[in-house]
């Protein structure tokens, strides 16, 4: 969307207006819940260290031109935890969020807006519910959603599921099979999905669930989908049942991954130990070099309150809301029209 499109096509103002309205039920929801809505930077001299994403650096200059780096922020949850670790109980916030080479694809631009709450004396069990409560909010009472032609019920329980449990249901892929990187292999080769060169077990796995899993996710009802292979959580608890999977779900409507959320992992000497080996994969695949935050884990070392923590992205649920496939037509700018890409 650009400001010509809407100058010519005045009733695309009505996604906006409704994007307007579903923020403001969003503040209601977590208001009446007893959270406090926080601000926090978009900036910050260093991050936690996350392999998947990529960051956006910039820098700062003081009065007598001394350069210093900065980097903005992929997620508000470095403050978070720091106000958490300062006794501010249940929090949320509505904010801007940036992640570069997100770009291109229908799902994906290098800001965005990204709704983080954390429940404090709470775990990932009684978020999945924040999360079953907040989509009703935002659908002002009614028992369904209608998406590209498909009837999703959210009066109900959402459908819940782990990562073992949706490999074996749609792979036939069991848990005792699930980390040997030779059946992964074995079933992509059966697939003829393209290799490029030599796979570690992450990308098999990656492919695997992005091809055969997360698009079948969401349909008739919400689905939950929880407990990841550990590597794929450094900031979550480990699970109590199985040391191979972490404290972590993700939402799903028709195929769209709306939330990510875990347990919070509190333990600052493992925490610094996870977050080290993310700044040794950042290093290896080339990444931008940041700054690892040290007053993060010192905020841990005072003491985190078992809480457990969700970031949603506000973005994707206007795609639902609006029955849009395309994340540019619920963004007043785009990143791919601000710089014709």
């Amino acid at each position: 969307m650009d400001w010509m499109k809407l100058k010519e096509n005045r009733s695309d103002w009505q996604i906006f207006k409704m994007r307007a309205d579903v923020i403001d039920s969003i503040r209601h929801f977590f208001k009446s819940e007893g959270f406090l809505e926080v601000q926090t930077p978009v900036m910050s001299p260093s991050l936690i260290p996350e392999s998947y994403l990529e960051v956006f650096q910039t820098e700062l200059k003081d009065k007598l031109g001394r350069k210093t780096k900065a980097f903005l922020t992929p997620s508000p949850e470095i403050w978070h935890k720091k106000l958490l670790a300062a006794g501010s109980g249940n929090i949320f916030e509505i904010t801007k969020s940036f992640r570069n080479t997100d770009i291109g694809g229908h799902f994906h631009n290098p800001e965005f807006t990204l709704l983080e709450w954390y429940r404090t004396k709470a775990d990932y069990k009684d978020t999945m519910v924040d999360c079953e409560n907040l989509i009703r909010e935002i659908n002002l009472g009614k028992s369904e959603i209608n998406y590209q032609g498909n009837v999703i019920k959210i009066n109900g329980p959402f459908e819940k599921v782990s990562v073992a449990e949706a490999f074996e249901r749609y792979t036939g892929i069991k848990v005792d099979k699930l980390f040997d990187r030779e059946v992964l292999k074995k079933f992509v080769k059966k697939k003829r999905y393209r290799l490029s060169g030599d796979c570690s077990w992450d990308d098999l796995h990656n492919l695997i669930f992005l091809t055969e899993i997360e698009p079948k996710l969401g349909f008739g009802k919400p689905t939950i989908l929880f407990d990841f292979p550990a590597q794929f959580a450094p900031l979550a608890k480990t699970s109590s049942s199985d040391p191979r999977f972490k404290e972590r779900f993700e939402l799903y409507i028709c195929g769209v991954e709306l939330a990510d959320a875990y347990n919070e992992l509190a333990d600052p000497v493992e925490q610094e130990r996870q977050l080290k080996k993310e700044m040794r994969l950042r290093k290896k695949a080339g990444m931008i070099s940041h700054p690892f935050d040290n007053d993060f884990i010192a905020a841990l070392r005072s003491g985190l309150p078992d809480c457990s923590g969700v970031a949603l992205g506000v973005d994707r649920l206007m795609m639902i809301m609006t029955d849009k496939t395309d994340i540019n037509q619920v963004l007043l700018f785009s990143g791919e029209e601000i710089f014709n890409l």
